[in-house]
């Protein structure tokens, strides 16, 4: 299985600025961020939508240039969360 290199329910990177989530017995999470996920279980239980536009939001509102933001807003669609482990149907 390939490493999961971005949060399966948000989409942000997995790195050293988006630590892993943890899982009920503490260890880190494979899959989720902190944001996401802690102690075994989601942070946030907002169905697909609510949760596009709150990550949108955030996403946008975030510390990045405006180089990364463009190009952000023109990944970060709902076709792209869609396919993340957490919103496939």
């Amino acid at each position: 299985m390939a490493k999961v290199t971005q949060c399966q329910s948000c989409g942000m990177p997995l790195d050293k600025k988006t630590p892993a989530g943890t899982e009920s017995d503490g260890t880190l999470s494979e899959k989720y961020c902190h944001h996401c996920y802690q102690n075994g279980a989601f942070t946030m239980h907002l169905d697909f939508d609510a949760m596009y536009e709150y990550n949108l939001k955030r996403f946008q509102a975030s510390d990045m240039n405006k180089i990364q933001k463009f190009f952000l807003n023109k990944m970060y669609t709902k076709k792209f969360m869609a396919k993340l482990d957490r919103w496939r149907n």
